[in-house]
């Protein structure tokens, strides 16, 4: 199965649901404050607490999706305007990504397109390492994007020396997180992918255009993405998606 990206799938929703002319001419995108995104969760550290990224919130008719950026920009017009955006930039990325979203789940494609909150992420957490622990057994975990409920959860479960890591942030890259060292995105992900029996990849790649090079590099080790950015287009390109608590 050829892989689809957010342009071309978004462009073809497009087509398949018509009156694109006018459709959402109330296509509203902002980024959501800290307590709309995640609420108000007892761990701390999330990068969404901390400044590091942003949720941003696309609308269509009451519908909503949503995609991480740190690069968030403010956008009101058309649906189909959206594919005209410089491609270019992580903030049109990942408002492209939040459109997609939203139009899928409008239009029935997709599910699970709002975040989940307060301490959901941790509840999910347990529940991707019972579904890990239960298909591949004690498994050696690659992580690409660094969730620290993810992160600890895995580490707890299959210990530190079974879980590996990488992150683009220079503040997380080289400290040592839940036992185990944060490893450099931006150079050492093949040498994850190659530590790993199996593979959890934050949906937030597919918004920030490093997706790529990462599929790429994976072959038929089995991979997992996770997170509310990549709802669409794991769904319209049958990837698997851990996703528990998300609404």
């Amino acid at each position: 199965m050829v892989f689809q990206d957010a342009r071309q799938i978004l462009a073809a929703l497009l087509q398949e649901h018509g009156e694109s002319e006018s459709l959402a001419v109330a296509v509203s995108s902002r980024s959501l404050t800290k307590e709309e995104a995640i609420g108000n969760p007892d761990r701390k550290d999330f990068p969404l607490l901390q400044g590091k990224e942003v949720l941003v919130q696309a609308e269509i008719d009451g519908w909503a999706g949503q995609a991480f950026t740190g690069d968030p920009l403010p956008y009101k017009g058309l649906v189909k305007d959206v594919l005209k955006l410089d491609p270019d930039r992580p903030g049109h990325q990942a408002l492209l990504v939040a459109t997609l979203n939203a139009l899928a789940r409008k239009m029935g494609k997709t599910d699970r397109t709002i975040h989940c909150l307060n301490n959901e992420p941790e509840e999910c957490a347990g529940r991707v390492c019972g579904y890990l622990r239960e298909k591949h057994g004690s498994c050696r975990v690659g992580i690409i994007g660094y969730q620290p409920a993810l992160l600890d959860a895995c580490s707890s479960e299959f210990g530190p020396e079974q879980v590996f890591i990488t992150d683009l942030n220079p503040d997380n890259i080289g400290q040592t997180r839940y036992g185990v060292v944060v490893w450099d995105g931006a150079k050492d992900t093949n040498k994850l992918i190659d530590s790993a029996d199996v593979l959890l990849i934050t949906g937030t790649i597919l918004a920030n255009g490093t997706y790529l090079p990462i599929l790429n590099s994976i072959g038929d080790k089995p991979y997992y993405f996770y997170g509310t950015t990549c709802a669409a287009i794991a769904s319209i390109n049958q990837i698997p998606r851990l996703c528990f608590k998300s609404k």
